[in-house]
């Protein structure tokens, strides 16, 4: 397991994949920060809760690059609009269905990623917890406000179970 985060006190990027230890130190700040890490994180190799803030949900998403992601739609896009100014309609289609075969086979081959709602801490090179669902906005949206200068709380935080 590899857990990657950032350290709560100066905002430094950090990875731990010591699962042994209860602790990690900061080489920027040099402040130790606890981990919180369950004997079934460390016996079955799964997220069961956020060893960074103990938040106790979590998601789980493809570790894919959004912004290479969004890169690939769009050149797709381009491409097909290319084929249509010139009436190559057959070619555009076959363009876009070039991008559909080659997306579903990233989904398919691409590992997956745990991250935490609440401080966004990343677990790679985890084994599959049941648990763990994908990720739900309104749920998002209790760990992080919509109002956050205000500091008011979220109205939509209890709209999940209407």
């Amino acid at each position: 397991m590899n857990i990657q985060f950032l350290c709560p006190h100066c905002q430094a990027e950090l990875a731990f994949d010591d699962l042994s230890q209860d602790a990690s130190p900061c080489p920027r700040c040099e402040k130790t920060i606890p981990l919180r890490i369950s004997a079934r994180m460390r016996r079955d190799n799964v997220v069961d809760h956020c060893a960074v803030c103990d938040c106790q949900t979590v998601y789980v998403q493809k570790d894919f690059n959004r912004t290479l992601g969004v890169s690939i739609f769009v050149a797709g896009a381009v491409l097909f609009l290319i084929c249509a100014w010139f009436n190559r309609l057959v070619e555009g289609t076959l363009v876009w269905a070039a991008f559909v075969v080659a997306d579903g086979l990233l989904y398919k081959f691409l590992s997956d990623v745990t991250i935490c709602y609440k401080c966004y801490a990343q677990y790679r090179g985890v084994s599959t917890n049941p648990d763990n669902l994908p990720f739900e906005l309104g749920l998002a949206e209790k760990f992080d406000p919509l109002d956050k200068k205000a500091d008011a709380d979220n109205p939509a935080a209890e709209w999940k179970g209407r």
